[in-house]
């Protein structure tokens, strides 16, 4: 029952990792670093569609009443998901989705073992927990604060759901005009008052990489008609910048491209060069005025990620139908496409390495090969890759934890570091899913048990607030 259920949270995010998806091969974590507030040009059309009416700012403590103290570990927020129990000989009907999902958060002191940790508290949310949109992780992306978290959601719907080849292949000749498709919404959670609001919503329309700005007054996106890549995209599609209250909605370009973070007041941007299947990409600066400024091409196939200092690119090769190759590399780059460290060289046909999460500072690095987690350390001048498979030599590079697959091949699903580099937290697969904290001074594990589950729930997609 349990692998089931796991078998369905893991089919749900790999739609968002699949290589027919948009964002394909380019997962992206970023955090940023203070920059100055955005000016959006008085030249710059505002989209048609309407926006949300709200008030994200803080409020004034009452007179006499102080606020509750904050954890200094912040919060984890987490999905638990639970399956309809069925007593043999009854079965679950075939491709039918009868479990329910809930928001839950744990105080993170007890996370990483520093307090026993209580039963998990729900939070209450206006919208169904599985209609959340998974193909970018589906946790809260928290704003530089850490008081604000966005959600997408977006109903199952013809195009979203799985896909056998078949289908896709028969997909790949009709237009999303000929399916029913649910809408987008774009939700706001006021971790301090409990409280969410309707940022922005669109009617058949695909949101992606809710991204904050580095001052936390601005939120862009990406706007798509379709989850697959082979649909062209529409006008009305592009990138999309919106106030956290809904106001002074653009559509700052309609450049068919995923938001790999900010720099400065920039986007960095990922766009696919020719036409599908192709594997080239560029990576692009969009600037508030709609102009863009190209960075370097780049036809590796890899997932990346954004320093928070904006400066550099984390690029850990992944496993795709076309050019797999039988060794698998992480690398830090430079803005122009460069590598400037090297994290080492895996033999490793069947997978990619995956996740990854640099630390807060941008000093750490996390990854995974296969069954075994690493942290690479970054350094002035680091010994570069001679082409050879293994970690650095300079010992920038050490395993922190190796799953267990004496019953089933491990995977991780999930990265993130403690606010002050201390811990590294894993979504980890090894027979159930579950979440681990590593120590990273000491080595020390830390399974997290949570108190009150039942057999028929799992729990999956963390964020953890800072």
């Amino acid at each position: 029952m349990k692998r089931s259920i796991f078998n369905l949270i893991a089919s749900i995010f790999l739609l968002g990792l699949g290589w027919l998806v948009p964002h394909s091969i380019f997962n992206v974590s970023i955090e940023t670093a203070p920059a100055p507030a955005p000016v959006l040009p008085a030249d710059l059309p505002p989209a048609s569609l309407p926006a949300s009416n709200g008030d994200p700012e803080t409020p004034s403590a009452p007179t006499g009443i102080s606020a509750p103290a904050r954890d200094p570990y912040g919060e984890l927020y987490f999905t638990i998901t639970t399956a309809k129990e069925y007593i043999h000989p009854a079965e679950p009907p075939v491709g039918v989705d009868e479990s329910t999902a809930r928001l839950a958060r744990l105080p993170g002191s007890c996370v990483v073992g520093l307090i026993e940790c209580p039963e998990p508290e729900t939070v209450t949310t206006p919208f169904n927990m599985k209609d959340v949109f998974r193909a970018d992780g589906g946790g809260l992306v928290w704003s530089p604060d850490g008081r604000y978290g966005l959600l997408v959601t977006h109903p199952e719907d013809e195009l979203s759901i799985g896909k056998t080849k078949d289908e896709l292949e028969q997909l790949a000749w009709q237009s999303p005009a000929d399916f029913e498709i649910s809408p987008s919404i774009l939700y706001l959670f006021d971790a301090q008052l409990n409280t969410w609001q309707e940022v922005y919503g669109a009617e058949r329309k695909f949101f992606f990489t809710p991204t904050w700005s580095p001052d936390g007054q601005w939120i862009a996106f990406q706007v798509l008609n379709s989850v697959w890549a082979f649909h062209p995209s529409q006008a009305d599609d592009g990138i999309y910048l919106v106030r956290p209250d809904g106001s002074e909605l653009q559509q700052l370009s309609a450049v068919n491209a995923s938001i790999q973070g900010w720099i400065g007041n920039s986007l960095l941007l990922q766009q696919r060069q020719g036409a599908y299947p192709a594997t080239s990409y560029t990576f692009t600066l969009l600037s508030l005025n709609g102009e863009i400024t190209p960075l370097f091409s780049s036809d590796r196939q890899a997932f990346y990620a954004l320093a928070p200092s904006g400066g550099a690119l984390l690029a850990a090769d992944a496993s795709g139908d076309a050019h797999n190759m039988p060794t698998k590399s992480i690398d830090v780059l430079a803005l122009d496409g460069s590598v400037i460290q090297s994290f080492g060289t895996f033999s490793n046909y069947v997978s990619g390495i995956y996740p990854f999460a640099w630390s807060p500072d941008a000093s750490l690095v996390a990854f995974a090969n296969q069954r075994r987690a690493y942290i690479g350390t970054r350094i002035l001048q680091p010994t570069l890759s001679g082409g050879g498979v293994g970690l650095p030599a300079d010992g920038s590079v050490r395993e922190i934890y190796s799953a267990d697959d004496t019953f089933v091949e491990p995977s991780f699903w999930k990265f993130q570091f403690s606010s002050d580099n201390q811990y590294l937290l894993m979504d980890v697969y090894d027979g159930t899913p579950h979440f681990l904290a590593v120590a990273l001074e000491t080595g020390q594990t830390v399974r997290l048990e949570i108190k009150g589950l039942a057999h028929t729930e799992q729990v999956g997609f963390f964020s953890w607030q800072p």
